[in-house]
């Protein structure tokens, strides 16, 4: 089965998604809409570089129980490697637009479901010389299904980094399903050369985590996408950012998709400016997480309203 490549075909798009783990949709943005992505967040980027609020990628640890947090940038240097800028919602209504767009709207719903909601919203400008990732799922949090007949481990104990080791190859093993996928628009182009995101194919439905002894050079490759492409992959894929060995800059926005009953990367409820949620729309406003979900998830008070709202919150009465 040849791997995904660029397409204009959502349908196409879709069952490399769910048979590779990924998927690649090219022109998804115009020249036009590129340029003014680029630049509002390269403009952004400088501004936090000059305030020293520049932010870059910290190693991702090999050791279990190790977090990819992002660090404080050196203000000694010009700038990081890898200039790490988040939060974008705040930063734009360039970028507030994408969250609502179509094509990922249509990828995200066909392997959350409908009512699914934005987790993460962030950027990279990776200039020469930026570092590898070790290969990483970003679902790792999920429970693995666990046998009957020993004692359950406790959800909240996982950690970032375990190995998974116990496939026994049967076919019809159970694994968990994607509660989480991430996606790349591209500002520049892909390339193997400039460190585009490293996949191993098929490895989201291997119901383990990769061997943190292991470098997989042999079975990852590449997503290579020409600027304006869409890239989306499951959660449970083996993946992580290449080095930039090029005398250029990688640009790419990233936004992480979650199943609405998945507690989000972003606690947008306190993140979101007051004056950005007082502009939203409704339909952003719900991917957000501010509508309530199956009566359950995101309630504020007693009322199972539509809409997250202050003035449902009852205080001390009497």
């Amino acid at each position: 089965m040849p791997l995904p490549g660029p397409t204009t075909d959502l349908d196409h798009a879709e069952n490399d998604l769910f048979d590779h783990g990924y998927c690649i949709v090219a022109d998804v943005l115009s020249q036009t809409e590129i340029v003014g992505l680029r630049s509002r967040l390269e403009e952004q980027a400088a501004a936090e570089r000059e305030a020293g609020l520049a932010y870059e990628f910290g190693e991702l640890s090999r050791d279990t129980g190790g977090e990819n947090f992002t660090v404080r940038a050196d203000a000694s240097t010009m700038g990081p490697k890898h200039q790490f800028v988040g939060v974008l919602i705040n930063k734009g209504a360039v970028f507030r637009d994408l969250v609502l767009h179509p094509v990922a709207d249509r990828l995200a719903t066909a392997l959350l479901g409908a009512d699914w909601v934005l987790s993460a919203y962030d950027s990279s400008l990776v200039r020469p010389g930026g570092p590898q990732q070790a290969l990483h799922t970003d679902q790792w949090w999920m429970p693995r299904p666990q046998r009957r007949d020993q004692r359950q481990r406790p959800a909240g104990d996982i950690r970032r980094g375990e190995f998974y080791g116990d496939d026994d190859g049967e076919p019809d093993r159970l694994i968990t399903p994607a509660v989480s996928c991430t996606s790349a628009w591209t500002l520049s182009p892909f390339t193997a050369e400039n460190g585009a995101t490293r996949v191993v194919p098929g490895s989201h439905l291997s119901g383990q985590e990769p061997d943190p002894a292991r470098d997989y050079d042999n079975e990852a490759v590449s997503i290579e996408a020409p600027a304006g492409s869409f890239i989306l992959w499951d959660a449970r894929l083996w993946h992580g950012m290449g080095k930039n060995r090029s005398d250029a800059e990688r640009a790419g926005l990233y936004t992480v998709y979650n199943a609405p009953m998945s507690r989000t990367q972003i606690n947008w409820q306190v993140a979101l400016l007051p004056q950005v949620r007082a502009e939203a729309s409704p339909e952003l406003l719900a991917r957000l997480g501010f509508k309530v979900w199956g009566g359950y998830y995101g309630r504020v008070g007693a009322a199972d309203g539509d809409m997250i709202s202050e003035a449902e919150v009852i205080g001390e009465l009497g």
